[in-house]
């Protein structure tokens, strides 16, 4: 199984987290870094990362000295995403770039845009030209991840997910997610539920059931069926995508029936 905070629909067969409504993540690093709080308004609501507008190192200095009709893209770019229509809101993004071409924000959506239709190469290429535009830029360092992890550049994914922590004094909880997901596909299970639980410890209110796929995998790979059925029961309990749920159930029926035959 691979994880990504990407929505479901972008990912066909893939068992992957749904963040929140719409597949968008509930996820505030101000304060506690906890997945609780409001979302940023203007280029960062459109992340599939909810990152608090108030903590400066996620602002991209370029959004200073974004023109109108960047923005104005920019925004399309975001409305047509939200619908589903990748190709015209990789159109978007385009011309945002085109307006100005240190827009940072532009740069990730497009990553996340090219990404969702499955241009991995082209996806990487724009998350790493928003971080060389901003190296301060949490969303550049996250969207690196994401395209890592579906390409399964384990090492990279490490490397962009402790670039974002180095943004973070009190932690990150999409860094520690992602850390946690490259390590477990490593198979270094220490390292991975390490990150995994600083990760479950910023969400404070349990509002991210990706969080119990993760920590039910590591569970599973330790041998403790027991602890990985827990982690799949409470996933269940929360709404979800359905083929995540239906993923989750065929995962519990196995574990389950393994248990019943010990």
């Amino acid at each position: 199984m691979v994880l990504s905070v990407l929505p479901s629909r972008a990912q066909k067969i893939r068992y992957t987290p749904n963040f929140g409504a719409a597949g968008k993540p509930s996820v505030n690093v101000v304060q506690n870094s906890s997945f609780d709080g409001n979302p940023a308004p203007g280029e960062e609501g459109c992340f599939p990362w909810k990152l608090a507008a108030a903590r400066s190192t996620t602002v991209s200095v370029a959004r200073l000295k974004v023109p109108p009709k960047a923005r104005e893209e920019y925004e399309k770019a975001c409305e047509a995403h939200n619908k589903n229509k990748f190709e015209e809101a990789e159109q978007h993004a385009r011309r945002a770039i085109q307006k100005l071409q240190d827009y940072s924000a532009a740069w990730v959506l497009l990553g996340v845009i090219l990404e969702e239709q499955h241009k991995g190469p082209e996806a990487w290429d724009a998350c790493t030209r928003a971080a060389a535009i901003d190296a301060n830029y949490l969303p550049a360092h996250l969207c690196g991840a994401e395209v890592s992890v579906r390409s399964r550049e384990w090492e990279q994914v490490l490397t962009s997910a402790d670039l974002a922590l180095g943004l973070q004094p009190e932690g990150d909880p999409y860094a520690y997610y992602y850390r946690a997901t490259a390590y477990l596909h490593m198979n270094n299970q220490v390292d991975a539920k390490k990150s995994a639980l600083q990760a479950m410890e910023m969400d404070t209110n349990h509002n991210e059931p990706s969080l119990y796929l993760l920590m039910a995998q590591i569970y599973a790979r330790e041998g403790d069926t027991a602890g990985a059925i827990a982690q799949l029961q409470q996933f269940l309990k929360h709404p979800s995508d359905r083929q995540q749920e239906d993923a989750a159930r065929q995962f519990l029926a196995k574990l389950e029936s393994q248990a019943s035959t010990k």
